[in-house]
């Protein structure tokens, strides 16, 4: 960034002023767009989300080994990622992520997403100006520990659920088109549980031998308590 508070002689010393000038608020620009696109507060508070919600919301869902970290010099440090998998891209996504690279806030007050190298993630995000942008209030997760029903739900059931509303902590709703996962049982819903309309075209938990098993411990363990 070109701003120097010494005197300039020119013409062309005024337009690279200019010019400088210029991208800085092209990219502080970018730093709000991406702020208000998530819902995030001072000290990167976020709304907790079932990864269903996640997927319907975002631009886009790969799977990607991270490679390498490169520290910007402005707002943003960026990820070269290589992609295993492409779950779901909107059309300016699909072109954002041909580079492999996703962007991510430097400041932690922003939200910014620290990924180890070597390491595989699933990972929801947006484009803004046709870059992939990351935050902790999207999805980010170790391949590895996402449930295998978490996969299914990446791979192939999440997208098919989107017209419903999943709603955690809350215990009862009135809407046919929500599901809630309940005041203590928040954590089974979120590792196996997805959200899809019945027959009625009610929105529905699906039946998973994982999610009942889970909730079986859980109203065992609160018994036993």
């Amino acid at each position: 960034m070109i701003l120097g508070t010494r005197k300039l002689g020119g013409p062309k010393h005024h337009k690279i002023t200019y010019i400088s000038k210029g991208r800085m608020l092209t990219r502080l620009l970018t730093l709000a767009l991406v702020a208000g696109s998530w819902r995030v507060a001072d000290a990167c508070t976020c709304s907790l989300d079932h990864p269903q919600t996640h997927f319907c919301n975002s631009d886009f869902v790969i799977v990607g080994r991270v490679q390498k970290l490169f520290r910007g010099s402005d707002f943003y440090d960026a990820y070269k990622v290589k992609i295993r998998n492409i779950f779901k891209a909107t059309p300016k996504a699909a072109v954002a992520l041909k580079a492999g690279r996703l962007l991510t806030p430097s400041l932690d007050s922003l939200c910014g997403v620290t990924l180890q190298p070597r390491e595989t993630y699933v990972i929801t995000g947006r484009v803004v100006q046709l870059q992939a942008h990351i935050q902790l209030c999207g999805y980010v997760n170790k391949w590895r520990e996402v449930t295998p029903r978490q996969r299914k739900g990446f791979r192939l059931l999440y997208k098919q659920g989107c017209t419903c509303k999943v709603h955690m902590n809350r215990r009862s709703t009135k809407s046919p088109n929500t599901c809630v996962t309940g005041r203590s049982a928040t954590e089974c819903y979120e590792r196996h549980g997805i959200c899809l309309h019945d027959r009625a075209r009610r929105c529905r938990w699906t039946r998973a031998p994982a999610l009942t098993r889970c909730l079986q411990k859980q109203h065992f363990n609160g018994t036993m308590t």
